[in-house]
């Protein structure tokens, strides 16, 4: 089944990705008309349709953020609401607009690293690999091994964050901490390993660049730690109940949203590029309740895969040169959250035009409708089993708010 995975204006036309998760297969589609999904106006940056207030209806419409707690960053949501119950809901992209794109074209391709791996600091390996499967013509197997290490290694530190802030909102205090201090472990043995607790300057054209090898050796003792912590808190009748029926997205609705990664994973829609990723072999893991609790037990096996893949591979610097793929070109990355997509145009070495598109401008749409329904005081439950990102889904240019 075809899923609508990006959606770009190019040349005051729209540029449809779609994808089909099972073979790998894309298709670059333009046209003058929006596709006839639900989620396209999400992805030209349009939420004001997923906001739905009845006729008649006198209840508020409250905005959440863009200084608040619990987001943790510059975004908000607009929700209807009688009181207590979310009644309707959208996110709020804007805020932290700030040109990406925009700031890529024109430079040459080992120059558009530097602003492309902070555009989503937390998830800057997913959107060089991504970029790096677009703009190299020979890939060299060595080199792709180690950029999946540190991929994976992002995925770790990523998951433990959602964990601990699922048990901060569940006030498993000790709990939390204990996550927070497994996810400060993995941001120290990646600035050990690259120079950079986010990995900057690791991932390059041709190369990858590695400072301290001996680093990984304590990922035995995180893994170790994991495990028992995992255990601790799955024990945790209390917390168990916070998850369980939370945000709850049934499979239709994933099918219906093109949602991807954790979402769609932890609602039984197998849908992770690494299936198909050459560079990996992979079978993705999946829950069938859709639920917050759901996503977690996802990420907790998801965990345990990642450690098994670093441990098989020689962590080392390597750098064998490469060259420039020209003309319009899509990579894909399976980050923590969901797949990175860029779509890049290469001519003479430098980049024409980019599209970026993050997992988390689907996916906030499919936060969205699992909330609705729900108490007010089940949001950060359900929005922290998504692990989304605000910068992530704010990179393109143009859209609406």
């Amino acid at each position: 089944m075809r899923v609508l995975s990006a959606l770009f204006r190019r040349n005051d036309r729209f540029l449809a990705v779609w994808l089909d998760y099972e073979s790998g297969k894309a298709e670059l589609e333009e046209s003058d008309v929006l596709p006839a999904r639900k989620i396209a106006r999400a992805l030209i940056g349009d939420t004001k349709p997923y906001l739905t207030v009845p006729e008649g209806s006198n209840a508020t419409v409250l905005r959440f953020g863009p200084a608040a707690g619990g987001l943790g960053q510059a975004g908000a949501f607009e929700m209807l609401t009688y009181g207590e119950r979310i009644v309707s809901i959208r996110p709020l992209y804007g805020y932290k607009d700030r040109g990406i794109e925009n700031s890529i074209a024109g430079r040459p391709v080992r120059e558009a690293i530097i602003p492309l791996e902070r555009a989503a600091g937390n998830f800057s390996m997913a959107y060089t690999y991504s970029f790096l499967r677009a703009a190299e013509e020979n890939p060299d197997e060595r080199v792709w091994e180690v950029r999946k290490a540190l991929l994976e290694m992002e995925r770790l530190y990523n998951h433990f964050n959602a964990i601990h802030k699922l048990a901060a909102a569940a006030s498993q205090k000790v709990a939390a901490m204990h996550f927070h201090a497994l996810e400060e472990e993995m941001l120290r043995v990646l600035g050990s390993l690259t120079g950079h607790r986010y990995g900057f300057g690791a991932n390059t054209p041709g190369e990858v660049r590695i400072q301290k090898p001996e680093a990984v050796r304590r990922l035995r003792t995180i893994r170790d730690e994991f495990r028992s912590l995992r255990d601790e808190l799955l024990e945790s009748k209390i917390f168990i109940d916070r998850l369980h029926g939370t945000c709850r997205l049934s499979r239709e609705d994933i099918i219906e949203l093109d949602a991807v990664g954790i979402a769609a994973r932890g609602s039984g829609v197998p849908r992770d590029v690494r299936s198909f990723d050459r560079f990996y072999e992979y079978e993705p893991v999946t829950m069938e309740e859709g639920d917050a609790l759901a996503r977690l037990m996802v990420r907790m096996e998801e965990i345990e895969r990642s450690f098994e893949m670093i441990e098989g591979i020689d962590i080392r610097p390597v750098g064998t040169g490469v060259e420039i793929r020209e003309g319009l070109n899509l990579g894909i990355a399976e980050a923590a959250h969901g797949d990175v997509l860029v779509l890049t145009d290469i001519e003479d070495g430098r980049i024409r035009w980019i599209g970026l598109r993050g997992a988390s401008r689907l996916n906030y749409i499919a936060f969205c409708c699992g909330i609705t329904g729900n108490i007010f005081t089940d949001f950060p439950f359900g929005l922290d089993s998504f692990g989304l990102n605000f910068a992530d889904a704010a990179l393109w240019q143009g859209g609406e708010e």
